[in-house]
């Protein structure tokens, strides 16, 4: 595509024409701002794989700036969260999505449907790379004998290794609640109550 103008590059090859044009004065950092926009999804996993290429055999940084947090999960390892002009948290991309500390965090892992909801009770469980395929719930309702409503699950792979979180509606019942922290602490599975949803 030497010969072609940039008017009949698709959006992809336009991306790896900046990309090329970024490295050819051997940067040791690559600055990718909204660098998957605009793209279909299997451009953008092309343009992502080719970022954590470039990483990865030559060594250079690469800061991504982006609004997509699919995009951070699939190839950040850190990840800071800004806000009004401010760096509001830092941290492993996992760290920040599992056990956000900020209001702005929060905002971004925390699905929007639930920020609003009006039940009481709602307990954050998440699950590690381990745990994600055994049956966590069926095996808690089991043990301390009361049903949990499931009121949201998603699964992400940050890094290659399968995250999820899941948020349950507990039962009335304090000693039954007690129970199922206690059995969540008992199995290394973090289960925090969502006071501020």
């Amino acid at each position: 595509r030497a010969q072609s103008y940039p008017s009949q590059l698709s959006g992809g090859q336009k991306q790896r024409v900046a990309i090329a044009r970024a490295l050819a004065t051997n940067p040791k950092i690559l600055l990718c701002d909204e660098a998957t926009s605009a793209l279909d999804p299997a451009t953008t996993e092309s343009i992502l794989s080719l970022i954590k290429d470039i990483n990865r055999r030559l060594g250079i940084t690469a800061v991504i700036i982006t609004h997509e947090m699919s995009v951070i999960e699939k190839i950040c390892n850190q990840v800071a969260i800004i806000s009004h002009g401010r760096i509001a948290e830092t941290g492993s991309v996992e760290e920040v999505f599992f056990h956000p500390q900020t209001e702005e965090a929060r905002q971004l892992v925390i699905p929007e449907a639930l920020q609003d909801m009006p039940h009481s009770r709602l307990y954050r469980i998440i699950f590690n790379g381990r745990s994600s395929f055994e049956p966590v719930i069926s095996n808690l309702v089991l043990e301390c004998g009361a049903p949990v409503n499931i009121m949201f699950a998603d699964t992400r792979d940050i890094g290659g290794t399968a995250f999820g979180q899941m948020v349950l509606q507990l039962p009335d019942n304090e000693d039954v609640v007690r129970r199922i922290v206690a059995y969540a602490d008992s199995k290394g599975l973090m289960l925090e109550e969502m006071k501020n949803v």
